[in-house]
């Protein structure tokens, strides 16, 4: 993936060509699988510190902390599972937690109007009209 390949494109030109991947959109929960991460995708923030800033994740300090720590620290310390490896992690010019972006579906709309607004609708009708 880092020597150009020659390709004929439509126009009948002949280009040099390096494969790369784009944004890898998929739900919450197949993101922290792909990752190998167990809570937040983008950062190294604990899950009850969200509102702090931090550092992103990166695929080189993953791997770096993946050779200097045993597995109990890299899973309780940084929720990171060191058994599986994120499936471009061989990818020169990839890195999965770059990659990730939300799928605005179930992530946002879902979350935000289904979820949220009508387990909150449903909360204000019980308490104000209560249940019959």
């Amino acid at each position: 993936m880092m020597k150009p390949e020659v390709v004929c494109f439509g126009d009948g030109h002949y280009r040099r060509v390096i494969y790369g991947l784009g944004p890898y959109i998929a739900d919450y929960e197949e993101q922290v699988l792909l990752a190998c991460i167990q809570d937040t995708t983008r950062c190294l923030a604990h899950c009850d510190e969200l509102d702090e800033t931090s550092l992103l994740h990166s695929r080189i300090h993953t791997d770096a902390l993946i050779e200097e720590c045993n597995f109990d620290t890299l899973w309780k310390e940084y929720g990171i599972i060191s058994v599986l490896v994120p499936f471009m992690n061989d990818f020169p010019h990839a890195d999965i937690h770059e990659f990730l972006a939300p799928d605005l579906l179930h992530q946002i709309i879902k979350g935000t109007y289904k979820d949220h607004l009508v387990t909150w609708v449903e909360k204000y009708l019980l308490r104000t009209h209560r249940q019959t």
